[in-house]
């Protein structure tokens, strides 16, 4: 790609012969990761450190006369965000801008910039969720490869069998699984579009039945219809 934009890079736009030139631009700019996500904005500080304190178990039972069981608070884990700068550079040369782009009424194309940023924060976001299960994981940008750390305070992966409690107990899985499969829901899914599937079947198959019915009604009338007429014909 050029850096910076020159005419000759672009020359369908100073063609007079073009009538129209279309930016194909992104989306606008997308903000699906706040749903999935705790967003802090704001932030002014190049990095945030968070912990936390513990409460307490479940109270037990107090006989007569008897000296209450005590229990304290436990500190948590340390865990520091450190600011991550991203950014792209739009280029072009001045007759390019005064001559091309502001000619064709093209000056929104400065606003692909950020949508390169939003586009970018998506992917990243997406990408923490996909490598849940990684301590950390390569990502690639056009700056070069980097490595992205996604351990809590504990030191391993988001989503672990093995995530260590403050006080010293038997480790924290947040993995849903049955202790065979992991994605439970993508299983719950395919069974809820077996029932829907099934659900519409009964319903083509009550339909036939509906119309069934409502053909012997109509053969039973023109039987009643045809004997009534025959009475007739016979009094008569």
């Amino acid at each position: 790609m050029p850096n910076p934009l020159n005419l000759s890079d672009a020359a369908d736009l100073i063609d007079l012969s073009i009538q129209e030139i279309f930016l194909k631009g992104a989306e606008t700019e997308s903000t699906l990761y706040q749903q999935y996500y705790n967003v802090d904005s704001g932030v002014t500080d190049y990095y945030i450190k968070d912990s936390s304190l513990a409460g307490l178990s479940y109270a037990g039972r107090i006989a007569e006369n008897a000296v209450v069981t005590a229990q304290s608070p436990i500190q948590g884990y340390d865990k520091v965000f450190t600011q991550v700068q991203f950014g792209i550079l739009l280029s072009f040369t001045k007759p390019m801008w005064f001559f091309g782009i502001k000619k064709r009424n093209l000056e929104r194309i400065t606003s692909e910039a950020r949508k390169a940023c939003a586009d970018l924060r998506e992917s990243r976001c997406a990408d923490r969720l996909d490598n849940a299960t990684a301590a950390s994981y390569a990502a690639q940008d056009i700056s070069g490869n980097y490595t992205v750390i996604t351990t809590g305070g504990d030191s391993v992966a988001f989503l672990s069998a093995a995530h260590t409690r403050e006080d010293g107990g038997t480790n924290n899985t947040n993995i849903v699984t049955d202790g065979t499969t992991s994605n439970m829901d993508k299983i719950f899914n395919v069974h809820v579009k077996s029932l829907l599937n099934n659900l519409e079947n009964l319903k083509i198959y009550l339909h036939s039945i509906v119309n069934y019915g409502m053909m012997v009604r109509r053969l039973l009338l023109t039987i009643v219809f045809y004997v009534q007429g025959n009475q007739r014909q016979a009094y008569i």
